[in-house]
């Protein structure tokens, strides 16, 4: 009679512990729980951009002394060069001023010492904003696709916080200064006329 006794107690135990080790919850749940923790890559560009970025402006390279480095010491050029990603497309942070002489619906066309420069202000595609300024790693990401979707906000970002007030007040003559990044083939000469993505105008 004692032993049924234990082995009833016994088998309550086991089944009062097996009760308490289930845990049911709402998939709703789940799915917040697990949306909280997703990547924001909005928030993400715009911090950089504004934030981040503006804190090392002065890794910025003067875009002729970059020019003149790439045609008389392309080793050292191509050192202060960035890219998340393997290839021969290789981006640069640079910095400028120069004076507007023409403005149509994709460029602002420069003159820096007498060399031809676009700022792009229609078109602004690409990888160039991301990885110009070497601040960002691809060990800040989880997945290739976070990666990329940091990309495609900061092009957002520049295209309508960057670039409409710009647009808006730029004229041939005005003086303007930049920073940018601009996108190079390692295994190609430089172009005559360099594109120059922007991230931060001021018309002088």
């Amino acid at each position: 009679m004692k032993k049924g006794i234990k082995y009833i107690v016994l088998a309550a135990l086991i089944v009062l512990t097996g009760y308490n080790s289930i845990y049911i919850r709402k998939l709703s749940d789940v799915q917040n729980a697990s949306g909280a923790q997703r990547f924001d890559a909005a928030a993400y560009a715009r911090h950089f951009l504004h934030t981040t970025l503006p804190a090392h402006a002065d890794r910025a390279i003067d875009l002729a002394q970059l020019t003149h480095s790439l045609a008389t010491d392309p080793a050292k050029a191509w050192s202060a060069s960035h890219a998340l990603n393997d290839g021969n497309n290789r981006y640069f942070l640079v910095k400028g001023q120069g004076r507007i002489t023409r403005v149509d619906s994709e460029y602002a066309y420069l003159d820096i010492q007498d060399k031809p420069v676009l700022l792009a202000t229609r078109y602004i595609i690409g990888t160039a904003a991301r990885d110009a300024s070497g601040l960002i790693s691809v060990d800040d990401f989880t997945t290739t696709m976070d990666m990329n979707t940091v990309s495609e906000e900061l092009n957002k970002l520049i295209r309508k916080e960057v670039l409409p007030s710009f647009t808006t007040a730029a004229k041939p003559g005005e003086n303007v200064s930049f920073i940018g990044a601009l996108e190079l083939q390692q295994n190609k000469t430089p172009p005559d006329t360099l594109e120059i993505t922007p991230l931060n105008l001021i018309i002088q």
